[in-house]
Formats: C-alpha cells, sequence, structure tokens
C-alpha cells in the first residue's frame, strides 16, 4: 500500500510556514513521501485523495483568513448528498494552526481547528489530531501583543523548541495510524529518527 501524505497551508508572517515545513520534513524523514503546498487563490487540488492530509492556517479572529475560507469552502463537494457524511477508509486529516492567544490564550486557536475540521468530517475523512501551535505576531507596530498577553513573552516562536514538539507530534501519529496507512515497513526502517535534529 502507498501512502500520500499533503501538507497544506497558508502563512503571512512565515509562523505557519515553519510547523508546516516541519511536518512535511519529518514525514519524509520516515521515508513516506510527502507533497506541501501552500493555498493560493485558485488552487484546484483533490485533497481527499490523499490517506493523510495535514490542513495549517494562523488564526485570524479566532478563524482562518479569507483564503483558506474560499478554499475550505471550496473543497465541500459530496457532503451535501452523504447524509451522516460516512468515514472514508484509510483517510485521515490533522488540522493545525499557529496563534498568538494574547487575549484569551488558546481559546483563540480552537475555533479555527474546529472549523477548518469540519471541511473534512463532512467528506467523510476522520480528523485524528488538532494541533494549536503558538506563533509571536511579526511585524506587528505594538510589541505588547508578543510580550504582554496572556500567554506571556511569544516573542520568536514558534522556535526551535515548539517545532521539535511538531516534529514529535508527526512522529507519534505516523506509529499510531501505521497500520491503517500501510506505512509499518518505512517506520522500521526508519527507526533511528528520533537521533535526527529536526
Amino acid at each position: 500500500m502507498s501512502c500520500r501524505v499533503l501538507v497544506l497551508y497558508w502563512s503571512k508572517g512565515g509562523n505557519t510556514r515553519k510547523v508546516a515545513e516541519t511536518i512535511h520534513k519529518t514525514v519524509q524523514l520516515h521515508g513516506i513521501s510527502s507533497e506541501i503546498i501552500e493555498i493560493k487563490a485558485g488552487l484546484e487540488i483533490d485533497a481527499f485523495s490523499y490517506e493523510l492530509i495535514f490542513v495549517g492556517a494562523p488564526v485570524y479572529f479566532n478563524l482562518a483568513p479569507p483564503p483558506v475560507m474560499k478554499f475550505l469552502q471550496g473543497l465541500r463537494s459530496r457532503a451535501a448528498n452523504l447524509a451522516a457524511a460516512p468515514e472514508k477508509p484509510g483517510h485521515f486529516a490533522v488540522i493545525f494552526c499557529t496563534y498568538g492567544g494574547g487575549h484569551t490564550g488558546i481559546g483563540e486557536a480552537i475555533p479555527l481547528l474546529k472549523y477548518m475540521g469540519q471541511a473534512f468530517e463532512h467528506e467523510g475523512i476522520r480528523v485524528v489530531e488538532e494541533w494549536p501551535v503558538v506563533g509571536d505576531f511579526p511585524g506587528i507596530n505594538d510589541p505588547h501583543y508578543n510580550t504582554a498577553g496572556r500567554l506571556g513573552d511569544i516573542t520568536g516562536r514558534p522556535n526551535v523548541g515548539d517545532l521539535r514538539i511538531v516534529a514529535g507530534q508527526v512522529s507519534g501519529l505516523l506509529r499510531r495510524l501505521q497500520y491503517k496507512l500501510g506505512i509499518e515497513e518505512q517506520l522500521r526502517m526508519k527507526s533511528d529518527i528520533y537521533k535526527t535534529d529536526h
């Protein structure tokens, strides 16, 4: 069985791009084929043909930015015709986001994760994980957003430690889904993955 992995993301300041690239590289380090694509206007892709899809965006007013919202709305192709949204066997999604959390902490990320996940759940793609990743506000005029919010000083995040956690989450997810995705052999061949510096 060949497992196809897709990492889709949109990033304005670069934080979500860092997370997406970490996910992509970690999947590849496990010997699994992965494509990484930035969401842009007019993007046409059969996202549901991949066995494992990672989709990420920064939080904008508790939801995804307009380009991502438009893209997700375009994905909803068959949901209206399928009562109970039956699961598509062997297909899974992970939703991730970057957020500053200055006002209400992680509560700012949860609506985005749930909303984006519904685009996949409605298509029968089970969302198996949701990953909120702290990210600063790059290029913001008021530095207090990065230093005085609920999460404390988030300057420079996601940092190496944050990205190491993301890489660990990817590795753990691949081990969790190895039999459902048919990737046992690739994982056995790359058993020393944790010695690799991300």
